[in-house]
């Protein structure tokens, strides 16, 4: 199976140095850096790196998803943030979780033994408030609903019908593959402290989307 990096990149020049370097070439077929308007020099970093640089169209966290999935034709697709908060590390576990039969893979960052650098009280409150209305209203077991890093195949994320272009778009990933019946595990992670750059999630707006979203997949159940 065929496997493509979509690393999403909005003024992450410094993380971009440091990280990419880390992610091996041999692991995949594919490695697309998909950016959302940099003005620091990220585009032309990632070019001078050798990578392959797509601009994406429609804005927000989702948009740069579906740029990502539709400038390939890999099997499956890894969603990857080059900021430090992930670690190179999870794509061949990823990888290799998703040979075994499953349609997406998921790195938690609140399992037990998950040690969390970056998100703070109220990120990791929200984050286990949301897991657990997903879970209660969609029938899942989720850690983590909301972290971008994960892989899923081709089909199952054209069954998804995915459509959510601001941060709530792995939330959607997370429901819709559960409406679905799709077969998805977790990987117990790691998040990491953020290399440079400024945090693109605004917690208050972001939690108010969230739950309006989590109305909508259940009041709308059909995908």
């Amino acid at each position: 199976m065929s496997t493509a990096l979509i690393a999403l990149t909005l003024n992450e020049i410094q993380g971009l140095k440091k990280i990419m370097p880390l992610v091996k070439k041999e692991w995949v077929d594919d490695i697309i850096i998909v950016d959302g308007g940099s003005t620091d020099g990220t585009v032309e970093e990632a070019k001078k790196m050798g990578f392959r640089v797509i601009m994406q169209e429609v804005k927000g966290h989702g948009g740069a998803i579906l740029a990502g999935f539709k400038a390939n034709t890999a099997d499956s697709m890894i969603i990857f943030g080059p900021d430090g908060n992930h670690s190179p590390d999870e794509i061949p576990q990823l990888i290799e979780k998703l040979n075994e039969g499953y349609d997406q893979v998921i790195i938690s960052r609140f399992t037990k033994n998950s040690i969390n650098l970056d998100a703070g009280v109220i990120d990791s409150f929200g984050n286990r408030m949301f897991v657990f209305l997903v879970n209660v209203t969609f029938g899942g077991h989720y850690t983590d609903t909301l972290n971008e890093s994960r892989i899923i195949t081709r089909d199952a994320m054209s069954e998804i019908r995915f459509d959510a272009m601001n941060m709530t778009s792995t939330q959607q990933l997370s429901i819709r593959g559960l409406k679905k019946k799709q077969k998805i595990c977790e990987i117990s992670g790691n998040e990491g402290k953020r290399i440079g750059g400024e945090r693109k999630m605004h917690s208050f707006r972001v939690g108010r989307q969230l739950s309006w979203q989590i109305i909508k997949e259940f009041v709308f159940w059909k995908v």
